[in-house]
């Protein structure tokens, strides 16, 4: 029988972390998914099949986890519609994460005098922006808010590393903010002291500077952890370090990384010459004889923000700040199926779900001869038109070839238009029985894909692991958040879960990286898509996420979800 974990998205919220939990089931060792995760419900968010062994750890070492989290109540906070410019605007938390105000009860703490370390060598890379008029985020959160306070509402916030352009001067200093209240682009505030600066050169800004690359399926490089796990280093750890951090260390060298061989490695960061550590996301300093702050659990995923080589050993730079040898993990590949866009001609539309099927040319009634051989998955542009013969059906494409629709899932154009549909507005229909997604403005279909809705089917979503079932507005979106969960002797840690859009309580799309089922249902109430898929849908979607934003909220103009059987 499926076994149930607990799930835990850690979510900055207000002053301190909002903690959420739902449900986390494995699903066996075969083929396909392997891991199904729904997000906990956040503030207020020809392709090649990759074989469940890409994605998971050799045999004697345990499994990754298979998360899906969303059976919580969804807070109820104070949110206001985000109106950047969609030109640009993408599409495409952390245990650390210091949040964004002060911390304090009702009134904000005085910003803590500010000890870091100024910058070896000025850092001016190209940001788009003036350094001058430049401001960055130096915390893993950094919010924006709709007013310069504190108790205004939340637009959105930058991840650590991000340079926006923001006002010449200070809009407004207060005691509790005492550097000042800064206009940043495209809208709002950022308070500078604690979780920002005007310094691009800061040692945060620095070390983060790699963006997630909004443009890719999955916006960072991926690893997930072998066993014995990684440790997370603080610094560059000398020969002696690693021997005496790391059980195995001999065995994990032999086997070396070569699942990341294609990828580009750099030289040591500056920043980690000299034997200096790396600096943290809270605001607080290390021990300096601190050399490691832990290790990853057996069942845990990261994203990296760099990649380079030191001592003839790969290393790795999370998100996080962890300095992590890449011999033990192994690189996500994702899978590559994604669907189709149909702006312009709209539906129907089919995917082939056969593994051996075929494009016949010809007539069904007079004679058919093969053209080519299908993909699994292909999606196929169809006319509308179809013909039967001796108890068979085939079904015109769009080049007016012919496919025998005998395993095929077919998305036909809507029969009644949802009063919702009115011209310009962006809505997304999902069905459960067929586990598909269309993509709508107004009543044109401009997008159509195969997801991985809850493993129940229609079933009751809050006793069982079924979707729910209506209509809801998107209102909250991440490029990424981190899903963990610690019910002892269970416990689990993915980082990044890319592209991720809540529409109500704890159900969201987002990708997932460790699975290529999409087509079955498979979650616990999310709504899985392929990593590609969720980028485009991130992208399309209401609200936009700013360039250079990590994320974004709007309880107003989000796109609306409808979801029936």
């Amino acid at each position: 029988m499926p076994w149930l974990r607990t799930l835990s998205c850690l979510v900055a919220a207000g002053s301190g972390l909002l903690v959420t939990s739902c449900p986390f089931e494995r699903i066996g060792s075969g083929g396909g998914e392997r891991a199904t995760p729904a997000l906990a419900s956040a503030l207020p968010a020809p392709p090649r099949e990759v074989p469940a062994r890409d994605i998971v750890p050799v045999a004697e070492e345990p499994d990754e986890p298979e998360t899906d989290a969303r059976s919580q109540e969804e807070p109820v906070v104070e949110l206001v519609a985000l109106r950047p410019s969609r030109a640009g605007a993408a599409g495409p938390t952390d245990q650390d994460s210091a949040g964004g105000e002060p911390a304090g009860a009702e009134e904000p703490e005085e910003d803590a005098e500010d000890d870091r370390p100024v910058a070896a060598h000025p850092y001016h890379p190209d940001f788009g922006v003036d350094p001058d008029r430049a401001l960055t985020a130096i915390r893993k959160q950094t919010y924006v808010f709709a007013e310069p306070s504190w108790r205004s509402t939340k637009l959105g916030y930058l991840r650590a590393g991000a340079v926006v352009k923001r006002s010449a001067e200070p809009i407004k200093r207060a005691r509790d903010c005492r550097a000042g209240w800064y206009q940043v682009e495209p809208q709002g505030y950022v308070c500078v002291g604690n979780t920002a600066s005007i310094d691009v050169g800061d040692p945060v800004a620095v070390a983060a500077r790699q963006m997630p690359d909004r443009s890719e399926g999955l916006p960072y490089a991926y690893g997930i952890s072998r066993y014995p796990t990684p440790p997370f280093y603080t610094k560059l750890p000398s020969e002696k370090d690693q021997a005496r951090v790391e059980p195995g260390l001999s065995r994990a060298r032999a086997r070396g990384s070569r699942s990341w061989d294609a990828e580009v490695f750099d030289d040591v960061p500056d920043f980690l010459h000299g034997n200096k550590q790396a600096p943290t996301l809270t605001g607080r300093s290390r021990g300096p004889g601190t050399v490691y702050s832990g290790r990853a659990l057996p069942k845990s995923g990261f994203a990296f923000l760099r990649l380079f080589e030191s001592g003839g050993r790969r290393f790795g730079l999370s998100t996080d700040m962890a300095i992590m040898p890449l011999d033990r993990m192994k690189l996500v590949r994702p899978s590559e199926f994604h669907g189709v866009n149909v702006t312009g001609f709209g539906l129907p539309v089919a995917f082939n779900r056969a593994r051996v099927a075929a494009l016949f040319a010809g007539d069904p009634k007079t004679g058919l001869k093969q053209e080519r051989l299908l993909g699994y998955r292909e999606a196929l542009k169809l006319s509308g038109k179809s013909v039967g013969v001796g108890g068979a059906r085939y079904l015109e494409t769009r080049d007016g070839l012919w496919v025998k629709d005998e395993a095929l899932t077919v998305i036909e154009p809507m029969k009644k238009v949802p009063g919702w549909a009115t011209p310009g507005r962006t809505w997304i229909e999902v069905s459960i029985l067929k586990q598909t997604l269309v993509a709508y403005v107004g009543t044109d279909a401009v997008y159509a894909t195969l997801v991985s809705t809850g493993a129940d089917g229609l079933g009751d979503p809050k006793e069982t692991h079924s979707t729910v079932r209506g209509q809801f507005l998107i209102h909250t979106k991440h490029v990424s958040v981190t899903m963990s969960g610690d019910e002892a002797g269970d416990e689990f840690d993915l980082r990044d879960v890319p592209y991720v859009q809540y529409f109500t309580e704890g159900y969201a799309f987002h990708a997932a990286y460790w699975h290529d089922s999409f087509g079955k249902p498979r979650s616990h109430g999310c709504i899985n898509l392929s990593p590609e898929d969720a980028r485009w849908l991130f992208q399309w979607s209401d609200p936009p996420v700013p360039p250079k934003w990590h994320g974004a909220m709007s309880l107003r103009d989000g796109t609306l979800v409808h979801i029936h059987p």
